[in-house]
């Protein structure tokens, strides 16, 4: 009887301490690799991104850096648009077009396999594919729970990368930022935010005509 009116008495503290118990267990079973499925999973399906970003590249030679600031829209079929005050990066599909505004030149290539791996939608949709996940560490991530996982490249030599780390939004498993190493150590840190996805891409905004008055270099 006494036994009995202790068990009732604490039934809630005990059914709080299960619950934890419970959570704790399955936070502690997700792995590097199964963390890195379910992220490849997500973005495998996204038609398109848009986003504001802010892009950190430092030198690992000489220990300077560079920032540049502004908008993409990337899609699933190789059309892209980075816009900043600088520079307009574009593509079709077919051709990329890279306008310098404050030298007013503009160079058209056509996509090609030599710049497959270095197209926005490889970066920053299928940035998942050709790594392995090697560690992850629970972390807050732009305010919320998420966490941090580290990969290295199956392939250096393929995807001209030595390795990668995501920080990832744990209830949505939406990367807020990408860090991509280089062959020569250099690394590229892309920080987003107002992510948009699965938006109709209209065909103009990924279209480009040269403006007047530039200096034209086509390498088509």
């Amino acid at each position: 009887m006494i036994w009995d009116k202790l068990m009732n008495a604490h039934r809630p503290v005990i059914i709080t301490l299960f619950t934890v118990m419970i959570f704790s267990f399955v936070a502690s079973a997700i792995t590097p690799g199964s963390a890195l499925r379910k992220v490849r999973k997500k973005y495998h399906k996204v038609v398109s991104m848009q986003a504001e970003f802010r892009e950190v590249f430092e030198w690992e030679m000489t220990g300077e850096s560079s920032i540049r600031s502004g908008s993409l829209v990337v899609t699933a079929d190789n059309r892209f648009r980075f816009n900043t005050p600088e520079q307009l990066l574009i593509s079709d599909g077919e051709n990329i077009f890279r306008y310098n505004r404050v030298k007013k030149q503009v160079i058209i290539e056509p996509v090609g396999e030599n710049s497959d791996q270095l197209l926005p939608q490889k970066l920053l949709l299928d940035f998942a594919d050709g790594f392995k996940a090697v560690s992850l560490s629970p972390l807050t991530v732009d305010g919320r729970e998420g966490f941090r996982l580290d990969m290295t490249a199956e392939d250096p030599e393929t995807t001209l990368l030595s390795s990668a780390t995501l920080w990832v939004t744990s209830d949505d498993l939406v990367v807020h930022r990408l860090k991509l190493l280089d062959l020569n150590s250099n690394s590229t840190t892309y920080y987003l935010s107002n992510i948009i996805f699965d938006q109709p891409i209209d065909t103009s905004v990924t279209a480009f005509t040269p403006p007047e008055g530039v200096e034209l270099f086509d390498l088509r």
